[in-house]
């Protein structure tokens, strides 16, 4: 049941490749996968521990099945990033489960750009043309490792997690060509790759039928509008080429109210969730949650909530075991 083999997993996400963790479920280093051909789960293991990322990676019809072998065969499991179908099957199950912030979704058949509250997105083209800058799609092997790599160090060392990437939530930038995934590149007027997104393909029935905005860098000195022009850039490029669905990722423990499962959240979850979100020394020296999920409700998405589960007390433990993994500290 373990040790699902590459080929078998690209196999299914192909297939069942429809949310926006599945790329990383399927190639994320330090992971581990339990299941078979009907379908497998991405993991991590610290301590005793195994923190699962995201849904199954199969059939809906299979994750009950799925989940129910993977909870006989791992005694403390707890599930990120999981779908309402998910903790609905977890909850019966005696599982908390505590809403871990809204996913950003941009369906792109029917999203524009009018609006007051989107003003930025809109205007960004306009400004990134005015100041000479010029934005494409364009391989990373094109601009060069090198460069990619310079300006990916140069946009950690302004962020709170300076020597080393975050993981699991985040999948770690890989500097290089992986299957099916996009760059989109800012160049100043001298034609210097300045600013940079990486967008992960999401799959349903062997087709890409749209991205997930996976890394978003760029130069201390760069516009400070460039991320939202290489984001609509990317919007319009993906709307003609008919593809559904952009994700924009997590905005973490924003906008949590546990109401749909209200029977089953856990009272010190639901608080540190929240003191992380609203505590300015969390925002300032851990992780800024606050100008992330700020960043990400400019582009006014659709949004849906993405939940955490357990069945381990107590709950303090595994929260930290999840920063452990994300390698946040």
């Amino acid at each position: 049941m373990t040790g699902v083999p590459l080929d078998l997993r690209i196999a299914l996400m192909r297939q069942h490749g429809t949310f926006p963790q599945a790329y990383s479920a399927t190639f994320q280093p330090e992971m581990e996968h339990f299941g078979d051909e009907r379908g497998f789960l991405a993991y991590k293991m610290v301590g005793g521990t195994a923190l699962v990322l995201g849904d199954p990676v199969a059939p809906r019809e299979n994750f009950s099945d799925l989940i129910g072998r993977f909870l006989d065969a791992r005694a403390d499991p707890c599930f990120w990033y999981a779908s309402r179908s998910v903790a609905e099957i977890l909850a019966p199950l005696g599982f908390f489960i505590n809403e871990m912030g809204p996913e950003n979704r941009i369906d792109l058949a029917t999203y524009d750009f009018a609006g007051r509250d989107k003003r930025n997105v809109r205007q960004s083209l306009n400004r990134m043309v005015s100041r000479g800058y010029m934005i494409r799609e364009t391989p990373i092997s094109e601009v060069g490792m090198n460069e990619v790599k310079a300006i990916s160090e140069a946009w950690r060392r302004r962020h709170t997690v300076r020597s080393r990437e975050v993981a699991f939530i985040s999948r770690p930038m890989v500097i290089g060509e992986e299957l099916d995934v996009r760059t989109i590149f800012a160049f100043d007027h001298d034609g210097k790759a300045i600013a940079f997104a990486v967008f992960d393909p999401i799959y349903e029935d062997g087709a890409v039928v749209g991205y997930t905005s996976q890394h978003n860098r760029h130069c201390p000195d760069a516009d400070s509008l460039v991320q939202h022009a290489i984001r609509r850039h990317a919007i319009e490029l993906f709307q003609a080429e008919g593809r559904k669905w952009l994700f924009l990722g997590l905005s973490p423990f924003d906008d949590i109210e546990d109401k749909e499962f209200a029977a089953h959240k856990n009272w010190l979850v639901r608080r540190s969730f929240r003191f992380a979100y609203t505590n300015p020394l969390f925002n300032r020296f851990i992780y800024p949650l606050q100008s992330l999920c700020a960043h990400k409700r400019q582009f006014r998405a659709t949004t849906y909530q993405v939940y955490y589960a357990f069945n381990t007390l107590p709950s303090l433990p595994r929260l930290l075991k999840l920063v452990r993994a994300c390698k946040i500290v």
